[in-house]
């Protein structure tokens, strides 16, 4: 990313507290690093066809939050976000401390449906993909990557 990019992005103004589609930022690099998942059968309780992961981190300058929002969307004649969910891949008692409450602290550690999200009746089964997904230390390396250079990117 070029220097004039970083300026530009900076300029931009998110709302508190949202989050933004990594690929808002970084399209190409989205466009290449996407998660994308070819069902051939009907699994974790979705229909065959093809999903995707799409990845949003927090805008909030002053925010530590560790975590990052997934979207998983059908690819269908029109793309649709079948469900969100959240992945804080820190340990409980740093979230405990981060947001003050021992018991929502430990509702953001690992993979859970994000209440601040899009849900469908097929949003279970979406967490059962994402948990999949994050077996595969390369993609929560990935993500921490993402969520490093997003936060570095909106902080300035």
């Amino acid at each position: 990313m070029s220097k004039k990019d970083k300026i530009n992005i900076n300029k931009k103004r998110f709302p508190i507290g949202a989050f933004v589609p990594f690929f808002e930022l970084f399209p190409e690099e989205a466009e290449l690093k996407t998660r994308k998942i070819m069902l051939l059968e009907n699994m974790f309780g979705l229909p065959k066809g093809t999903y995707f992961l799409a990845e949003s981190y927090c805008t909030d300058k002053k925010c530590d939050c560790r975590k990052v929002m997934i979207n998983v969307v059908k690819i269908e004649d029109k793309p649709k976000i079948l469900g969100t969910v959240g992945f804080g891949w820190e340990d409980e008692k740093y979230y405990s401390e981060w947001v003050g409450d021992k018991e929502i602290g430990r509702q953001i550690v690992g993979s859970y449906l994000e209440s601040g999200g899009i849900q469908t009746d097929q949003g279970k089964y979406c967490l059962d993909l994402v948990k999949n997904s994050l077996r595969d230390s390369h993609y929560v390396d990935l993500i921490k990557e993402r969520y490093r250079t997003f936060k570095e990117i909106v902080q300035g």
